[in-house]
């Protein structure tokens, strides 16, 4: 491993000094780290992680530490391992946030012609049926079906997370074509 092979402790006062050829090796070795975590989905964003890990080693080691040389290639991955998981976790909380790339009510019509959720019917039996639904199905079925509320908007004003909203919606819709008698498999 050519890690091992350099004098950490000398880079790391090199690196206090802001000698520029200290923070190139510093910035391979994390290279390193990122490479054994096989993050190469995330390699556009190399750089910024190794900018990132550098200026966490020069604050800490600034701080006094980093009194351990022969620690400082552990401390570095460490250190890296954690800011490329915290990337992960902000990218997957973005897709999570992401919205479609479409309107809600396309995406419904789009979802209904593939066969995957069936439109409601309009008329006086199925919303007596809705009214007979729990509160809460009631009120998901209702704000979306009757108010034109979007998931999202449901979402909020319920207080859910929009997979729980979508998946309880999923169930009341199922609870009101079993009563519909309806097959609630399709």
């Amino acid at each position: 491993m050519a890690a091992s092979r350099d004098d950490w402790g000398g880079i790391q006062e090199r690196l206090l000094a802001g000698e520029r050829l200290a923070v190139l090796q510093l910035q391979r070795l994390v290279s390193s780290v990122l490479a054994q975590l096989r993050a190469y989905d995330f390699e556009q964003e190399w750089d910024d992680l190794r900018q990132e890990v550098a200026m966490a080693v020069i604050a800490n080691a600034r701080r006094g530490r980093l009194r351990d040389p022969q620690a400082f290639v552990g401390y570095v991955r460490i250190i890296t391992r954690n800011k490329f998981i915290d990337r992960l976790k902000s990218r997957m909380r973005l897709r999570e946030r992401e919205a479609l790339p479409w309107d809600e009510e396309t995406a419904r019509a789009l979802a209904e012609r593939a066969g995957a959720v069936e439109p409601l019917p309009e008329g006086h039996e199925l919303w007596s049926e809705v009214g007979r639904l729990p509160d809460e199905q009631r009120r998901l079925v209702e704000g979306v079906y009757r108010e034109g509320k979007t998931y999202q908007e449901m979402s909020d004003e319920t207080g859910m997370p929009l997979g729980t909203f979508k998946r309880r919606l999923r169930a009341a819709l199922g609870a009101l074509r079993g009563r519909l008698g309806e097959n609630p498999h399709g």
